[in-house]
C-alpha cells in the first residue's frame, strides 16, 4: 500500500509523522548548530588544536540554556 492510503485510512497518524519529522528536524538543526558553532568541537585541524577547550575564555558562556546570563571572570585563588 502507498503511504498516502495508510495516512488517509488513519488521521491520527498524520499527527504521529509531524511528530517524528519535527523531532528528527529538530535533532539535525541542533546537531549542526553545535558542529559549527561550538568552540569545544574540532572536526578538522586536530594537529594544529588538540585541545580546544583550553582557548575557551572563562566569561565565555557555551551553554544551550542558561539561567544565569552574565559569567563574571573570577579571580583564582592564592594559597
Amino acid at each position: 500500500m502507498k503511504v498516502t492510503s495508510q495516512l488517509r485510512a488513519n488521521p491520527p497518524l498524520v499527527l504521529l509523522c509531524m511528530a517524528v519529522g519535527a523531532g528528527l528536524g529538530g535533532g539535525v538543526f541542533m546537531m549542526s548548530h553545535i558542529l559549527r558553532h561550538d568552540p569545544t568541537v574540532v572536526l578538522a585541524n586536530k594537529k594544529n588544536n588538540p585541545h580546544p577547550w583550553l582557548h575557551v575564555g572563562q566569561d565565555r558562556n557555551l551553554k544551550l540554556y542558561s539561567v544565569k546570563q552574565k559569567f563574571e571572570k573570577s579571580e583564582r585563588p592564592s594559597y
